[in-house]
């Protein structure tokens, strides 16, 4: 009799034990479900939900300062007075539905408010220039186009302008330029007489010198 109670204890607790480990690895088997399902948000994601990036280079025609000067529509000293909020290239300034890339048609654009200090060509009644850029960060959103120049506020720089004749930009308001030759229309006037751009550094004065005997011919 006592040999076959402790063949029934025995049995019993081998069942409940088996009966408890089931139930635990299904307890598991939830939680593992419940983490690694996609949640309804998730689920939901669309083009727009998905942050873009991307970065663009050129090659630019090496230009003199005579050519620069030549090719440009407008020459300007002045003063950087701010950088206006990048924009998509829609009517609401905000990415298009739909859109996972960027293109000539959709792209990114800052302004930057340029106070004008003197006209060095075709001067003007107006006391701020603006200078359009391709690039620049809307929401998630960032194009980087490295052949563009920067600008920063306070700084004081000597421009190269010419219309703006790109597609997906040049009609969208307010009037505006673009930088000739991209960066090498930009030079920075420092304190003791240089004119500095990113590939070069040269005085003011033969820089100033080669854009009046250009603008006289």
């Amino acid at each position: 009799m006592n040999k076959n109670i402790k063949y029934m204890i025995v049995f019993f607790g081998a069942v409940s034990l088996i009966i408890l480990s089931s139930l635990a690895l299904s307890g598991s088997h939830d939680v593992i479900k419940n983490t690694n399902s996609p949640s309804q948000d998730n689920t939901k994601l669309s083009n727009n939900d998905m942050p873009l990036y991307s970065k663009s280079s050129a090659s630019l025609p090496l230009l003199d300062n005579e050519e620069l000067s030549n090719r440009s529509e407008m020459i300007i000293i002045g003063t950087v007075k701010e950088t206006l909020p990048s924009k998509w290239t829609s009517a609401d300034g905000k990415r298009p539905k739909g859109i996972d890339s960027f293109s000539l048609e959709n792209s990114i654009y800052t302004d930057i408010t340029i106070n004008v200090d003197k006209y060095l060509k075709n001067p003007s009644s107006s006391k701020e220039v603006t200078v359009r850029l391709d690039g620049g960060t809307v929401g998630n959103d960032t194009l980087e186009a490295d052949y563009e120049p920067t600008f920063k506020p306070g700084e004081k720089v000597l421009l190269f302008l010419t219309d703006d004749v790109v597609a997906g930009t040049s009609k969208i308001g307010p009037k505006h330029f673009r930088a000739t030759g991209c960066m090498l229309g930009k030079f920075t006037l420092t304190d003791d007489g240089k004119a500095v751009r990113r590939d070069k550094t040269v005085n003011q004065d033969e820089l100033l010198s080669a854009i009046k005997n250009k603008s006289s011919v």
